[in-house]
């Protein structure tokens, strides 16, 4: 989904989902609209990217859910994704569903840049604008709408995709655009209070804003303004920093979670091609031998193109400048797991474990199950899920170690959660059924296996 399109695919993605599911003029419930979130979360894991990297998944969770804890009570679970695409573009779907792209945390300069993007598609779901939208329109070409989306996602935005999206938006007359300029609006002015309410600085709204302003000029072609969805940047830029004028500073500035530049690091090499990332950022060590973001970079370089032995030079040499760099530390020892060198691996994840760092509590965990200790591996893991319960391979794990400890019942739960979460129904059903063979009593796993299987049949 390129940044030129973005609230107006996602729109038109999750129209081309229902079917007979809702029409045109009809009110949604919030029960429809969590189920519509997950059906569209099958069809939307099966183009993107998601990104794997357990830091990244984290810190941008992290982030949004610092903000959606100040929402209030609501019936919405929020759940943040990252997936490559080099384009600055975020949006949201139903049900509680933010997605971001490693182009826009490239693109953002800090943390709370982040926070108004996260905060401004909380406000989308929050204020059910995808519900409202649909209860203005008129039922749309489902065929249509399918066609034009598959062609901007798969083309990726060339001539192809942009004749298709603009069959869409010739079709879209019907849609009320000014009404989507409406909620952008309330949108902007809502992830504003969020910002500060959580404490985050809400001029960085503002300074993002004009960040996508530059880029667009260079980046994305001029139309018309009665048909772009979205307000034109510039005018959400004047509405801001009049709102800003009155809206009330942070009472209480929040800390923030980690050194961004890293954050903007891991994104790039997560994108892109791993040899440019390695010429790279060697030319930033060549300048400067002591300069630990650049040597962090092309540690994780070379973790990236599978140069494990490279990868361990350049972290060792880095800690060296400063033995007390969590991330550096962190690094390291996943490039030991990954080399096979457990007891090093065990050894310098251990202390970062205590952390509360994830991905060193997860590879420490990895770690420990390649060595046999298959009782603390399961507590490392069970500790990943409590913050990171979609994280696809950790179920991968949960499910061989339930397996080596005789719990059956448990391990064929995480394996149909596993397949669950990558969209292969039959395998996820197939675990889920033998599941509920094994666990006595049913007890929790055993209803949720019910239901999942219930909801899992009735979708095919």
């Amino acid at each position: 989904m390129k940044a030129r399109y973005p609230f107006f695919l996602s729109f038109l993605l999750v129209l081309s989902l229902l079917g007979g599911f809702v029409k045109g003029g009809q009110a949604m419930t919030t029960e429809e609209e969590i189920m519509l979130g997950k059906k569209a979360m099958e069809e939307i894991g099966k183009q993107l990217d998601v990104v794997r990297d357990l830091s990244l998944q984290v810190f941008v969770n992290r982030v949004g859910q610092s903000l959606a804890n100040q929402v209030g009570p609501t019936p919405f679970q929020f759940n943040f994704y990252v997936f490559k695409a080099p384009d600055p573009n975020a949006f949201a779907i139903p049900g509680g569903y933010v997605f971001v792209t490693t182009g826009l945390l490239s693109l953002a300069e800090n943390e709370p840049e982040l926070a108004g993007v996260l905060g401004h598609e909380i406000s989308h779901i929050t204020g059910r604008h995808m519900a409202r939208m649909m209860e203005k329109s008129k039922p749309l070409s489902i065929l249509t709408l399918a066609a034009m989306i598959a062609g901007a996602i798969a083309g990726g935005g060339g001539k192809a995709s942009q004749a298709a999206v603009a069959v869409g938006m010739a079709s879209a007359e019907s849609m009320m655009l000014k009404y989507t300029r409406e909620i952008e609006a309330e949108a902007d002015q809502n992830s504003l209070h969020l910002m500060t309410k959580t404490g985050y600085d809400p001029q960085a709204m503002v300074s993002f804003l004009k960040k996508m302003e530059r880029y667009s000029l260079s980046n994305v072609p001029k139309y018309p303004s009665h048909l772009m969805d979205h307000p034109t940047l510039e005018s959400r830029v004047s509405l801001l920093e009049n709102l800003l004028l009155i809206e009330a500073k942070p009472p209480h500035p929040f800390p923030g979670m980690s050194h961004y530049r890293r954050i903007q690091m891991r994104a790039s090499i997560e994108e892109g091609e791993p040899s440019t990332s390695i010429n790279h950022f060697e030319s930033l060590v060549k300048a400067n031998p002591e300069d630990l973001d650049a040597l962090f970079g092309l540690g994780l370089a070379f973790q990236k193109a599978g140069r494990l032995d490279k990868s361990i030079e350049v972290f060792q040499s880095a800690s060296r400048v400063d033995s007390k760099d969590a991330d550096l530390l962190r690094e390291l020892g996943v490039a030991y797991f990954l080399a096979g060198r457990l007891d090093q691996s065990v050894q310098t994840l251990e202390p970062q474990s205590r952390n509360d760092d994830l991905k060193s509590v997860y590879f420490l965990g990895r770690a420990y199950q390649e060595k046999g200790d298959f009782e603390r591996a399961l507590k490392l893991f069970l500790r990943v899920k409590g913050e990171a319960e979609n994280y696809i391979d950790l179920y991968s794990n949960l499910g061989s170690v339930y397996g080596r400890l005789g719990e059956k019942g448990l391990s064929h739960f995480s394996y149909g959660r596993y397949f669950e979460l990558r969209g292969d129904k039959s395998n996820a059903l197939l675990h889920y059924r033998t599941a509920l063979r094994f666990l006595e009593g049913g007890g929790p796993e055993g209803g949720e296996a019910q239901r999942i299987i219930q909801e899992l049949t009735e979708k095919k």
